[in-house]
């Protein structure tokens, strides 16, 4: 199966690199042995092979000792994927208080964190052939995650707001509540450059900037008993990228962006559905008002 490398970052001194996102969204359907340098973890080995194992190297630990023994014996290693038999987690870091937890174990657990969250149209999105949808001039919208995130980061949202401060997410004083205060830091910053800087990748001419340190990402509430209206403005970051959390026409209705310059409006932005467009001096806007309900936004402010 062939695919492109997408991204490729360094977390904690190890080379971590995506570089076949269709794996995590369907197993191939090829199979056979592949011949491999070494192997770890888990692995069959055949009875007579074990007198020509040596875990003793002055320089290689023990998994990597043990394949050198092998291969200096001429005993070669395989990885088959002739039948499929599951896939190893990572539950080090499993903490079962949180109220999602899933939603936080993406650095340990990529291929599953993908696959629960992440839409099945992604990968499509990044083809050289796919068209973008562009409501305004430079204005996107990119199907992006599934209802459970939208779902599970806005539990999220709840719990904290009902542990720390007594009230649900629907009376909360303030209106926006930040990435950091739920602890998803790490995990947003990582979403961000793994799933969104992709496609800003692609259709603002290729330009990256890096992981994105200094983004500022929270989720925003707008309903209709309370001020709505945003004065227009400009967003001061590179970019901005904001995901619908519920549904509209069902949860909420109005809403949306109006951008002042293309005298042109974005509305009935689907759940799971990302609006993507430059900030700074070109795309004055407003977000429109609330006709009833309530909307709610991951929010994120992208600069280098």
């Amino acid at each position: 199966m062939q695919s492109k490398k997408i991204v490729r970052d360094t977390i904690s001194g190890l080379t971590y690199a995506i570089t076949e996102l269709s794996l995590f969204f369907t197993y191939s359907t090829g199979s056979g042995l592949w011949n491999a340098w070494d192997v770890s973890s888990i692995y069959l080995i055949k009875n007579t092979a074990f007198k020509y194992i040596n875990y003793d190297h002055e320089h290689c630990k023990a998994d990597m000792a043990m394949s050198l023994s092998l291969r200096n014996a001429n005993i070669n290693l395989y990885v088959s994927n002739e039948r499929y038999y599951g896939h190893l987690i990572n539950t080090d870091n499993f903490n079962v208080t949180l109220s999602r937890p899933d939603l936080y174990n993406f650095l340990q657990n990529p291929f599953d964190w993908i696959r629960k969250y992440i839409s099945t149209n992604y990968l499509e999105q990044l083809q050289e052939s796919y068209t973008a949808l562009q409501p305004c001039q430079d204005v996107y919208l990119f199907q992006i995650v599934t209802d459970v995130f939208a779902d599970d980061l806005l539990a999220v949202m709840e719990n904290y707001c009902r542990r720390k401060y007594k009230s649900d997410l629907e009376n909360f004083d303030a209106r926006a509540i930040h990435m950091s205060q739920v602890d998803l830091e790490t995990v947003w910053l990582r979403f961000l450059q793994h799933f969104v800087q992709p496609l800003q990748t692609k259709i603002f001419l290729g330009k990256r900037f890096g992981v994105p340190h200094t983004a500022a990402h929270f989720i925003v509430r707008y309903k209709t008993d309370e001020e709505h209206f945003v004065a227009p403005k400009h967003n001061s970051r590179v970019y901005s990228a904001n995901i619908a959390l519920n549904r509209v026409g069902v949860e909420y209705s109005g809403g949306g962006r109006y951008f002042i310059r293309y005298n042109c409006s974005v509305i009935d932005i689907e759940k799971g559905w990302m609006i993507m467009h430059p900030g700074r001096i070109t795309h004055l806007y407003t977000d429109l008002p609330i006709v009833k309900g309530i909307s709610y936004t991951a929010v994120s402010l992208i600069y280098p």
